[in-house]
């Protein structure tokens, strides 16, 4: 996986990130308008009318992410609008779409700490499920602004945010899909999910004070957050426009799909048929994770998000059921894009990343200094 380094101003950084990835941008946007109208069955300027309330949104959650995006824009000679699509484009979908907008939308993750793990650290796992024709492009953007963390995020190039994160405050994040998205009722129009993710990299000191912005901010559809920190605090959110629920751990690990995990969501969402694959690859994760307690570190957690143990029929058998997913047994064109695994450690963080099936993946380890030690 390419690694984007940007640095300075949020103009600067944004330049930087537009310039180095200008071809992928480019081919990204043209990809998004092609594409969307015609599965969603709405015109151009439907999307250009919601695309001037997404701007609204993302300023209202920080200005600076309006002058990057703006940055990305010059820099990869593309429209503003353009990359404000590319931030949107999934909130988009989800609410104009519906369910199905998000049926090969999938993610699977794990946090362990404490007594789960080999040295008593943090260890997280993410795969990344989606359309591979746009996630197999994807590059490690480095950013070190002015007056936030310096994180790292694994993102499809244009966009600021994505559902992997990571920041010099010792904190994590991951996002899955939360069952077939918000009843239609409650679907709006708010902060892009993947903006909300970059804010969090940028601003969250931890689970606590990430809580706080998810519980605060506006998000027109659902999502599933997994949330740690290197003191081994941890909560899973669901999030809808109208209901937030957080669900804190009762073992040293958690382990996260895309279905509701309590009641009280369910009715803000469009439920999936039971069981789904997000319940066989729940099951599987939780074997994996479950199998390796005590033994968990950086190697370990690369093997757990390479799990093809299917739940459904008790065995391995590489499929959509498994957390390292493989849709192309199943004639269609996607599965899992993008695997990370982050270790807390005790005195620095490491990220292991890899484009593609994290079975078979080329890994790189990027490694970060806690900001006090930097300081």
């Amino acid at each position: 996986m390419p690694v984007v380094r940007v640095r300075g101003t949020r103009r600067e950084m944004g330049i930087q990130h537009g310039r180095k990835t200008k071809d992928l941008i480019q081919r990204a946007v043209k990809q998004a308008w092609n594409t969307i109208p015609g599965l969603l069955k709405i015109s151009k300027s439907d999307i250009s009318r919601d695309l001037e309330q997404y701007s609204d949104w993302i300023s209202r959650c920080h200005s600076g992410f309006r002058d990057e995006m703006e940055g990305v824009a010059e820099g990869a000679r593309a429209r503003y609008d353009d990359i404000v699509l590319l931030n949107s484009q999934y909130d988009i979908m989800l609410s104009r779409g519906g369910e199905r907008a998000v049926e090969t939308l999938l993610c699977s993750a794990f946090a362990a700490w404490q007594r789960a793990t080999r040295y008593r650290d943090v260890v997280a796992g993410h795969n990344d499920d989606g359309p591979r024709f746009t996630d197999q492009f994807l590059v490690l953007l480095d950013g070190k602004p002015r007056d936030g963390h310096r994180f790292l995020i694994p993102v499809v190039p244009g966009f600021i945010g994505y559902h992997t994160v990571v920041n010099d405050a010792g904190f994590c994040a991951f996002g899955n899909s939360l069952e077939n998205g918000p009843v239609p009722q409650e679907a709006g129009v708010g902060v892009p999910m993947y903006v909300i993710f970059r804010y969090l990299a940028e601003f969250a000191d931890g689970v606590e004070s990430a809580l706080q912005f998810i519980n605060n901010v506006r998000l027109g559809i659902v999502c599933s957050f997994l949330l740690t920190d290197r003191t081994g605090n941890a909560a899973i959110v669901h999030k809808t426009p109208n209901n937030v629920a957080v669900i804190r751990p009762t073992h040293d690990f958690l382990v996260l799909t895309n279905h509701a995990l309590v009641e009280e969501v369910k009715p803000h969402l469009i439920m999936r048929e039971y069981p789904s694959s997000s319940h066989f690859r729940f099951q599987s994760m939780e074997k994996a994770v479950k199998r390796n307690l005590g033994r968990i570190d950086l190697n370990r957690g690369m093997d757990i998000m390479s799990t093809h143990y299917d739940s459904s029929v008790g065995r391995d058998n590489p499929s959509g059921n498994t957390p390292c997913r493989h849709c192309e047994y199943e004639g269609r064109l996607s599965g899992t894009c993008r695997s990370g695994v982050v270790n807390l450690g005790k005195r620095r963080i490491k990220l292991s990343i890899a484009l593609g099936n994290p079975c078979i993946a080329q890994w790189i380890e990027i490694k970060m200094n806690y900001r006090a030690i930097d300081s």
